[in-house]
């Protein structure tokens, strides 16, 4: 399974072009292909952010916080169990009863952590329906090289703007994620989540959420979010870094 406990995304400086090209044939050098639109003008309550969400999904009496590490399909599956296990676990909250499950109000995640994470906060209970069939029981890695030997991919790769990340993000697009961004992951108002990766130019962690996208002018709600899972779980050397553009002093923060 091509994830790691270790999340790397692509965030250069000064452009944030940030690319790391290893020597070999099986390493080669990441492209430039950032995605992430521009924002026209700051706003501090527009966005995937923690006030916002949390304005329109009030955290209650009881605060419970989880962290879904890497470690590819095991650590999805961990995180997997953890949340049947809160979905089967009832307490009483001012009388009532209710499930755990649904008294999370945070979600952080890294890696094969974010897969899970990402696909309950967009999706809800759904993912008790089909997140085994459409991700925990599928040889992602397998599927991946086979994706490689097809004739198409070779052309694909031929151009400077893809590379085997590209083919990565577009299968975890299409067949887990469904096209969802962030947009969509606001508007389904679960808990928050933060998907994380490193920002290769200081080491720090980068953080999937509209604060973060503030500093580089950069709009989040359009942005895909199997495109931050894939920076989040990119194995580093087998994967290219994922950039972002940086549009820093443009929209006013």
């Amino acid at each position: 399974m091509p994830l790691t406990r270790i999340p790397w995304a692509a965030l250069p400086s000064p452009s944030l072009t940030l690319r790391v090209c290893l020597a070999g044939s099986l390493i080669g050098c990441g492209t430039y292909r950032p995605v992430n639109q521009p924002l026209t003008r700051w706003d501090p309550t527009y966005g995937y952010r923690p006030t916002h969400v949390q304005a329109e999904r009030p955290m209650g009496d009881v605060l419970l916080i989880l962290a879904f590490s890497g470690g590819g399909t095991r650590a999805a599956a961990l995180s997997y169990g953890v949340l049947q296990e809160l979905r089967d676990t009832q307490i009483t909250v001012d009388g009532t009863p209710r499930r755990l499950l649904d008294e999370v109000d945070l979600i952080t995640a890294v890696s094969g952590g974010s897969f899970t994470a990402a696909y309950y906060a967009l999706r809800g209970d759904r993912v008790f329906v089909d997140f085994e069939e459409r991700f925990l029981r599928r040889n992602i890695q397998r599927t991946l090289i086979l994706d490689l030997l097809r004739p198409k991919s070779w052309f694909l790769l031929a151009s400077a703007s893809f590379d085997r990340s590209e083919l990565a993000i577009e299968r975890y697009d299409r067949e887990i994620f469904e096209g969802a961004t962030f947009a969509d992951l606001e508007a389904a108002r679960g808990p928050l989540v933060h998907i994380n990766a490193t920002d290769l130019t200081t080491g720090g962690a980068f953080t999937f959420i509209q604060p973060q996208f503030d500093a580089i002018c950069s709009d989040l709600s359009s942005f895909p979010v199997a495109r931050a899972v894939a920076a989040s779980s990119a194995v580093p050397g087998i994967f290219s870094p994922i950039p972002l553009r940086n549009y820093a002093g443009q929209c006013g923060y």
